[in-house]
């Protein structure tokens, strides 16, 4: 499912997909034995056309990474259903304040639409 959401002059779109076990991400650390697999990812992308610049996307930006994991923290510990696999990702389409929080609203709008128990 998809959600545009808007409060003033910023703008997250937000489509959410759900998969299945085998979609979840897999990442292994000297501590685990055993690969650790993410259920819920949440992917924030603020690209520079958001606040009105003409440059080239380049990596992604600390910016990014925290209003990111921000944005995943707020929405994990509202999902019930800790075994679904979800992954959601933010587009910001326009950003004069707030971004991060434009993007937890919107997020929290597609688990609902998507059948997400919250």
């Amino acid at each position: 499912s998809s959600i545009l959401f808007t409060r003033g002059q910023t703008q997250s779109l937000v489509v959410g997909v759900l998969g299945t076990d085998n979609d979840a991400q897999t990442h292994e650390s000297l501590e685990h034995k055993t690969p650790i697999k993410e259920r819920f990812m949440f992917h924030y992308n603020f690209p520079p056309f958001c606040v009105g610049e003409a440059s080239s996307i380049g990596a992604t930006s600390r910016r990014e990474l925290g209003h990111g994991n921000l944005a995943k923290r707020a929405l994990e510990t509202s999902i019930k259903n800790k075994e679904q696999v979800i992954r959601l990702v933010s587009e910001i389409l326009e950003s004069n304040g707030s971004s991060s929080m434009a993007s937890v609203c919107a997020g929290s709008l597609a688990l609902y639409a998507s059948g997400v128990e919250i």
